[in-house]
């Protein structure tokens, strides 16, 4: 994995050069540096008003792709004119037209049987936190004290096992974040597929810094471009590494320079 600003003059040239450019962002960790709590990650002022100056240039289209709920990812970002995909690509937004995946709504009696036993298994654990996401749930432990965050595991993991057992659900794990999700073949990498069927001749780059964000990493091998944020990883699949947030910042003021 190389350090995209180390190869700048190869990738400033395939934008350039590019019809279009497909941008799909990560929210967490991402735009916003990793906090104790998902309320507290909000977009600095700055990076906002340069996401804003991208939607409006007319040679980038600009998505959000995140493990949060629509409704949430939309009121922490609010800008008007880009494509918001929640819940790991099951929800999206584009312009007016909303794409719900059928058969993933909480209602789901298997989901709500989760949620609950989930509220009342965790209920002791201090810093643990349940959040209903509409169509996922999350367990959030970066709170939990250290010596008690393989508890929270073994809370989850003995609870949500009969549900795996009887295909009713998939789960998967983030930073400090178990995640409980319907049992579709659907993530962030379709997703991106998705929204690309209508913009074959754009050129895809994909900006994540979690494992969720692989999905979105693999299907762009050879397509386009795809940048991890945080440390070098070589399981991760993505084609260059930033280091951070403010580095993601750097990058799209270069973007809006070009």
């Amino acid at each position: 994995m190389r350090y995209l600003f180390n190869h700048w003059d190869r990738i400033s040239s395939r934008i350039k050069n590019a019809p279009r450019v497909f941008l799909f962002f990560d929210y967490d960790g991402t735009l916003t540096p990793i906090v104790p709590t998902p309320e507290e990650a909000r977009l600095e002022p700055g990076i906002k008003d340069s996401i804003k100056l991208l939607q409006k240039n007319p040679k980038f289209i600009v998505a959000v792709i995140s493990g949060r709920s629509l409704s949430d990812i939309k009121g922490m970002v609010a800008l008007k004119g880009i494509i918001y995909a929640g819940n790991h690509g099951l929800e999206i937004l584009q312009g007016s037209r909303r794409i719900l995946r059928q058969g993933t709504r909480l209602k789901d009696s298997s989901l709500k049987a989760i949620y609950g036993a989930l509220r009342a298994g965790l209920k002791g654990v201090k810093g643990a936190r349940v959040e209903d996401k509409g169509c996922t749930l999350s367990v959030h432990f970066r709170l939990v004290r250290r010596a008690q965050r393989d508890l929270v595991k073994g809370i989850f993991n003995k609870i949500v096992r009969p549900y795996i057992l009887s295909k009713g659900i998939r789960i998967s794990s983030g930073k400090m974040v178990l995640e409980v999700r319907p049992n579709i073949d659907w993530d962030k990498g379709k997703a991106v597929l998705r929204l690309l069927a209508g913009n074959k001749k754009a050129l895809p780059l994909y900006i994540g810094d979690d494992v969720t964000d692989k999905d979105g990493f693999r299907v762009l091998k050879k397509k386009g471009i795809s940048i991890f944020v945080g440390r070098p990883r070589r399981d991760i699949g993505a084609d260059y590494f930033l280091r951070n947030p403010e580095d993601v910042a750097r990058f799209i003021e270069r973007l809006l320079k070009l």
